[in-house]
């Protein structure tokens, strides 16, 4: 089994971590208004193919906003950091 935990760094004890990064996700919309989709979690130090590979994608860093999350545990207009785990 494998999962994606949103911002948290690290896997529960009985847990492998795979990888961290930055809660990202795709969107339709303006630059301006993004409506998010569904969110993955983006390594932190990933890997790119060929620059003129043809298969682009365009994702933004999922960020922090008070009121969605409680302000005194992430900070406003941050990035939230993610988790993948596996058992």
């Amino acid at each position: 089994m494998v999962v994606m935990i949103p911002a948290q760094t690290g896997c529960p004890s009985d847990w492998t971590k795979e990888y961290g990064g930055y809660l990202a996700s795709d969107y339709t919309g303006s630059a301006r208004v993004a409506y998010r989709t569904s969110a993955i979690c983006l390594d932190e130090a990933p890997e790119t193919g060929p620059a003129n590979s043809g298969d682009q994608a365009v994702v933004l860093p999922v960020v922090a906003e008070c009121g969605a999350l409680p302000c005194d545990k992430y900070l406003k207009d941050h990035e939230l950091a993610c988790v993948v785990c596996s058992r």
